[in-house]
């Protein structure tokens, strides 16, 4: 009981690290770069994320429906793109990039990454693999939310204003695991 405490508080406040000078964001933060949630809610809906809304905010209500999955990751443009020193072909390849990562192996290394900040699993890297493999079914809805470029010189989200390379990007891919945080909780639990 008390470990299971401590992994849903845990949950709540967990970050996969992609930039050390990055501060780090709950549930409920939202702000001029909103978008940028980690944790547990309800489905994409790509109108909210426009205007600004975090699926905190839009997710309110909709307890129930928390299966999606919310993690934070980087990811990087094209050598093609960067050479070309084309803006548009940088965030383009870069926000690709993002979209193969989470919908191909980087999924079991995000996944990873998250059991080991979320849950102290000591090899999350294993359990991630495991849990992707044993969990073709469960998993679904595998995207990236969005992306933002980052700033070469602090490693975080440009800010409004500032020049954005999208050399790299930052993003917030998703999946839905059927029967949410405390199904893939108790998944971990039994691949360890």
């Amino acid at each position: 009981m008390k470990k299971s405490l401590i992994v849903c508080a845990s949950l709540l406040a967990f970050v996969v690290a992609c930039g050390s000078n990055d501060a780090r964001r709950d549930a409920t933060t939202v702000g001029k770069n909103g978008w940028i949630f980690e944790g547990w809610a309800c489905a994409p809906d790509a109108a909210a994320a426009k205007r600004g809304e975090s699926p905190a905010e839009y997710c309110k209500g909709k307890e129930k429906e928390y299966d999606y999955l919310y993690m934070k990751f980087s990811a990087r443009a094209s050598d093609k793109a960067i050479k070309a020193n084309s803006v548009a072909m940088k965030q383009s390849t870069c926000r690709e990039a993002a979209r193969l990562q989470v919908a191909g192996d980087g999924l079991k290394k995000i996944l990873g990454e998250y059991l080991e900040q979320a849950s102290g699993v000591s090899d999350g890297q294993s359990t991630g693999s495991v849990i992707v493999s044993e969990s073709k079914g469960l998993i679904k809805g595998i995207g990236v939310y969005d992306c933002c470029s980052l700033n070469n010189e602090t490693g975080i989200c440009a800010n409004v204003g500032e020049p954005e390379t999208w050399e790299e990007c930052q993003c917030v891919g998703y999946m839905k695991y059927a029967g949410g945080q405390k199904a893939l909780e108790t998944k971990a639990q039994a691949a360890q």
